[in-house]
C-alpha cells in the first residue's frame, strides 16, 4: 500500500483562486492538481530561498549573495535555452 502524500489546506486570495480556476477550466484539469504541480516545480526555488534566509539570519551575507547569484544564474540559463535553442540546445524537461 503506497504511503499517502502530505496534504495541506490553503486559503487563496480571490485573485489567485480566480486565476487557478480559469487555468483549470482551460486545461481541463482539477485546480488542486495544477496547484500541486506548481508547488512541485517551484521546490528548487523554495530550497534556495530557505538556504539564503538561513545564511542571512546567521549574518553570512557573502553566502546569501552566492545563493542569490546561483539561483538567478540558473533561471537565466533556462530562459536563454528556451529563447535560443539553436545556441543553447533543447531546454531540460523538469519532469
Amino acid at each position: 500500500m503506497p504511503s499517502q502524500k502530505p496534504r495541506m489546506a490553503l486559503t487563496l486570495s480571490d485573485e489567485a483562486a480566480a486565476a487557478l480556476a480559469d487555468m483549470a477550466a482551460a486545461l481541463g484539469q482539477p485546480a488542486s492538481t495544477l496547484a500541486a504541480e506548481f508547488l512541485h516545480e517551484l521546490a528548487p526555488q523554495f530550497h534556495g530561498i530557505a538556504k539564503m534566509a538561513r545564511a542571512a539570519k546567521t549574518g553570512n551575507k557573502a553566502a546569501a549573495r552566492r545563493v542569490v547569484a546561483h539561483m538567478l544564474g540558473d533561471q537565466y540559463a533556462q530562459l536563454m535555452a528556451m529563447q535560443q535553442p539553436e545556441l543553447f540546445g533543447k531546454p531540460k524537461s523538469s519532469k
